[in-house]
């Protein structure tokens, strides 16, 4: 009887030693990530970026994105750019899976270090009010999915283990079939979009149209936008680039993601340039009188068609074609 209770003692203390330091460790990983202590994202902004750009000290233009503007060099909308402007400067610092949160751990630093002369923020629509409160469905998602999203929604280094374990478990052979495939097939689209329509058919409608609980996901998005731009001095001009869901864009695309089990209340709000979420963003931003919002969905409207799609057909992302147009775009706006 001493024996086990001896046993249970000691069980019981390296229990509460090993729970004291991933408390800990939690607790610092927490702070390192929320305060760029260290820079997390530096594989990633080294990969769109050559070492002279990368050690400039006076950029003309800093790029904050997710996947839409850190793709492959040579398809990315931002190197068109560049071989458009020899003469400018274009520094990327985007990042796969990242959200407005996410970018403000680090904006403060890296706008401190390249000192830009102007500054483009790109928005996607998609999925942006997601990444400050994830979905949740207990009955189509898992437990543990649950738990790790409510987690990531409290302690953003949680979501960072997140997003790397997602890279990690692409199947790239999967998402190739998916992004060369001419036509398309619900089996090869996306699995994250799949998942999303999933636990909810109306995510989409209602992020465009914020409705229902994406009210208050656009509230929060709103806070976190509001403190990327009081980062930002006054006299520097901030461009909000806001990319559009291909659904916006026709209904080729909008009846490939009903077949995928999206419904939408109004495809007429949805596709026109002034959709809710847009609207309410302008409306509600317009004390920054350093900020210009750049729109491209009347721009894709006239660009796409079945023989020149902007949009992979099983992914939720720009092709090559649409990178150059969104390029197109920015040329025709940012240099008149």
């Amino acid at each position: 009887m001493h024996k086990y209770k001896l046993f249970l003692s000691i069980l019981k203390n390296n229990f509460l030693r090993g729970f004291f330091l991933f408390v800990i460790t939690l607790f610092l990983f927490e702070i390192s990530y929320r305060y760029s202590v260290i820079d997390f994202y530096k594989a990633q902004v080294n990969a769109l970026n050559s070492k002279e750009l990368r050690d400039n000290k006076s950029v003309d233009f800093l790029i904050f994105g997710d996947s839409f503007s850190a793709t492959t060099k040579e398809i990315n909308y931002i190197d068109k750019l560049r071989k458009n402007n020899s003469d400018l400067s274009f520094m990327n610092v985007s990042v796969p899976g990242t959200g407005i949160r996410q970018v403000n751990t680090f904006a403060k630093v890296k706008i401190k270090k390249h000192q830009p002369k102007a500054i483009i923020y790109q928005v996607y629509v998609g999925n942006d009010l997601i990444d400050v409160d994830h979905l949740w469905n207990w009955e189509k998602f898992s437990a543990i999915r649950n738990l790790c999203w409510e987690a990531s929604d409290h302690f953003l280094s949680l979501g960072y283990l997140n997003q790397r374990l997602a890279i990690l478990n692409v199947k790239k052979d999967v998402r190739l079939a998916a992004m060369t495939a001419k036509r398309f097939d619900s089996n090869l689209y996306d699995i994250r979009t799949k998942r999303f329509l999933n636990g909810d058919t109306f995510y989409l409608n209602n992020a465009l149209m914020l409705k229902k609980d994406f009210k208050n996901r656009y509230v929060l998005w709103l806070e976190h936008m509001r403190t990327f731009l009081e980062t930002i001095p006054n006299e520097i001009p901030v461009y909000i680039l806001w990319v559009p869901h291909s659904a916006q864009v026709n209904d080729y695309y909008l009846n490939n993601m009903k077949a995928l089990g999206a419904v939408f209340d109004n495809k007429n709000i949805v596709q026109q340039s002034s959709y809710p979420f847009f609207n309410e963003a302008k409306k509600d931003l317009k004390m920054y009188k350093n900020l210009k919002h750049l729109n491209p969905l009347q721009f894709f409207h006239s660009k796409d068609a079945p023989t020149s799609r902007l949009y992979y057909i099983n992914d939720p992302h720009t092709n090559y074609y649409g990178n150059y147009v969104l390029s197109e775009f920015l040329q025709s706006q940012l240099f008149k």
